[in-house]
C-alpha cells in the first residue's frame, strides 16, 4: 500500500473533520434542528446514514448517534463544508454502499435491509485490510463514515461536556500527570 496515497486519502475524505466556526455552527444548528433534514442525501440515502451511524454508536448508559443527531450533522457538514469533488465523492459512495449491500442481500430497496444486514455489510468493510475487487468506493464509504461518525460523536456537545473530562474555565496547566488522577481516565473535551 502506498503510505502516502493513504494519507492523502484520511486528511482529504469526508471522515475528517476540522473544527472552524463554520462546524460549530452547524452542530449548534443540528441541536435544535428546525430546518428540514436532509440537505444533502436524499431521504432514503439519509434513512441508512442514520442507521450505519446508530450501529457505529450505539445508544448504551449514553445516547447514541440518532439521539445525538450526529447523521443530521454528517449531512449538512457535507453539504456545508466539502468541495463539490468531495461532495460528489461522497454522494457516489453511498450510492456504491447501498448497492453492495442489495447484491449482497438480495433486496431490491434500502429500506428492506434489515440492521443485522447493514451490520454484516460494514463489518465486510471495515474488518478487512483490502476491499473486494469492484467495491473500492463502498469501502471507503466505509472507513469515511467510521471516521466521520466518531469525530462528530467526539465534538459533539453534550459528549463534550457530560462524559468527556471538562472544564469550561480552564486552570492552571500541569504538564506529566498520571491521566487517572486528573480526570479518572477520561480525555479532555476541546
Amino acid at each position: 500500500m502506498d503510505r502516502r496515497k493513504a494519507l492523502k486519502n484520511i486528511g482529504m475524505g469526508f471522515g475528517a473533520i476540522t473544527i472552524t466556526p463554520t462546524v460549530v455552527g452547524l452542530m449548534q444548528s443540528c441541536q435544535t434542528a428546525s430546518q428540514t433534514m436532509p440537505v444533502f442525501y436524499s431521504q432514503e440515502q439519509f434513512s441508512v446514514l442514520s442507521g450505519l451511524m446508530e450501529l457505529i454508536i450505539p445508544p448504551t448508559d449514553i445516547p447514541g448517534a440518532i439521539e445525538l443527531k450526529l447523521p443530521e450533522f454528517a449531512d449538512a457538514y457535507i453539504k456545508a463544508v466539502l468541495n463539490e469533488e468531495r461532495q460528489a465523492e461522497a454522494k457516489s459512495g453511498m450510492e456504491a454502499f447501498i448497492a453492495a449491500a442489495l447484491a449482497a442481500t438480495g433486496k431490491s430497496s434500502a429500506s428492506a435491509v434489515t440492521t443485522e444486514e447493514w451490520d454484516a455489510q460494514l463489518a465486510k468493510y471495515l474488518k478487512s485490510d483490502e476491499a473486494p475487487a469492484g467495491e473500492e468506493a463502498a469501502s471507503s464509504f466505509a472507513f469515511q463514515l467510521r471516521s466521520m461518525t466518531v469525530n462528530a460523536f467526539k465534538t459533539n456537545e453534550f459528549i463534550g461536556e457530560q462524559v468527556m473530562a471538562y472544564e469550561p474555565i480552564p486552570g492552571r496547566q500541569q504538564g506529566c500527570v498520571d491521566l487517572m488522577e486528573t480526570t479518572g481516565g477520561k480525555a479532555w473535551s476541546l
